[in-house]
């Protein structure tokens, strides 16, 4: 799979990943946040692919390294490019997972555990 066609809670998957937490063995409570000091994730807390909160750790800690693939990606104007400035955290992020792993993701990465904790419905 291409990092540059991460989507939703697929991506927040291999952001979490990426940044070496742990997925929680627990279902947090309906009004847990995500703690980013936990080192831990839940697909029904975190959310880097839409919450600038979240994703912010990583950017700035990465920031440079972000930079110089978003411009191999799309050239020196990056911020100016037209799916860039739709959704610009998505592409961050996605940038972030390929800052870690490469562009192309591998299914050994874990890709069939994405979601495996979610709340069930009611």
């Amino acid at each position: 799979m291409n990092a540059k066609r991460l989507e939703g809670a697929l991506l927040d998957f291999w952001v979490a990943r990426a940044a070496g937490l742990q997925q929680m063995e627990r279902v947090p409570a309906w009004d847990e946040r995500h703690d980013p000091d936990s080192g831990t994730w839940h697909p029904d807390t975190f959310h880097p692919a839409r919450n600038w909160s979240h994703a912010m750790p990583f950017l700035a800690g990465e920031w440079y390294a972000i930079e110089d693939i978003l411009a191999d990606w799309f050239h020196p104007d990056w911020s100016e490019v037209p799916a860039f400035r739709e959704d610009p955290l998505k592409w961050f992020m996605r940038a972030y997972v390929a800052l870690q792993y490469g562009e192309m993701l591998e299914d050994g990465h874990g890709l069939s555990a994405a979601m495996p904790l979610q709340r069930p419905a009611p």
